[in-house]
C-alpha cells in the first residue's frame, strides 16, 4: 500500500484528523493547569464540541452520498481548521466563544468521518480494499494512543494556545493532502430525492 501515492495521501489525511480529534481535550486540559480555562468552562467546551459532532454524524452521510466525498472532507476538515485557532482566541477571554467555535469543530471532525471512510473505496482497488481498511484502523489505533502522549511533550515546551494553532494546522493538512476520489456514477447521488427526505430514510 505504501507504493500507492494516492492511497498514502488518503492516509496521512486521516492521521492528521485523528490527531487533531484526540489532542483537543489533551489541549484544553492544559488551559486548565494553565489557569486559562475553569474545570467547569472545560465541561462546557468539551459538551459544545460532543454536541457539534453528534449533530454533524447523520447529516454527514448523506452528505457523502449526494457529494463529492473530496468535497465533503475538505469542508469538514477546513470547518475544524478554522474553528480551532477561534477556541485560542477564546482561552481566558470568551468562554462563549470557545463553546460556539468548539461546536464548529466537532461538527466539522463528525462530517469528516464517514466522507473519508466513503473516499478510501474510491481511492483503493477493490482488490486491495481489505489492506487500505487495514491500515486506516491501524491509523485510528494509533492517533488514539500517540496524540495524548505527544500532546504532554509539547506542552512542556509550549502551550495551550501553541498547541491549539498546531491543532489547527492538523486539520490543514487533513483538508488539502487527501487524493481526489473516482468520478461518481450518473445518477448515484440521488438528486431526485429532497435532503430531508434521504436523511429521514438513512435514520
Amino acid at each position: 500500500m505504501l507504493r500507492d501515492r494516492h492511497f498514502v495521501r488518503l492516509w496521512l489525511g486521516t492521521t492528521a484528523s485523528g490527531l487533531a480529534t484526540w489532542a483537543l481535550p489533551f489541549v484544553l486540559g492544559l488551559a486548565v493547569l494553565e489557569g486559562s480555562l475553569s474545570a467547569t468552562g472545560l465541561g462546557i467546551v468539551l459538551a459544545a464540541r460532543t454536541a457539534g459532532f453528534l449533530a454533524a454524524v447523520p447529516v454527514s452521510g448523506v452528505l457523502a452520498d449526494r457529494y463529492a466525498r473530496r468535497h465533503v472532507v475538505w469542508a469538514a476538515c477546513l470547518t475544524a481548521a478554522v474553528a480551532t485557532p477561534v477556541i485560542a482566541a477564546g482561552l481566558g477571554r470568551s468562554l462563549s466563544l470557545m463553546a460556539v467555535a468548539a461546536a464548529f469543530a466537532g461538527a466539522g471532525q463528525g462530517a469528516c468521518r464517514p466522507a473519508f471512510q466513503a473516499l478510501t473505496a474510491e481511492v483503493v482497488a477493490e482488490d486491495r480494499r481489505q489492506q487500505a481498511n487495514a491500515a486506516m484502523t491501524f491509523s485510528v489505533r494509533v492517533t488514539t494512543l500517540i496524540a495524548p502522549g505527544v500532546t504532554a511533550v509539547l506542552a512542556a515546551v509550549a502551550g495551550a494556545t501553541t498547541l491549539l494553532i498546531g491543532i489547527g494546522v492538523l486539520w490543514s493538512t487533513a483538508a488539502v493532502v487527501p487524493p481526489r476520489g473516482a468520478a461518481r456514477a450518473p445518477g448515484g447521488t440521488r438528486r431526485g430525492i429532497g435532503f430531508v427526505r434521504e436523511f429521514a430514510e438513512g435514520l
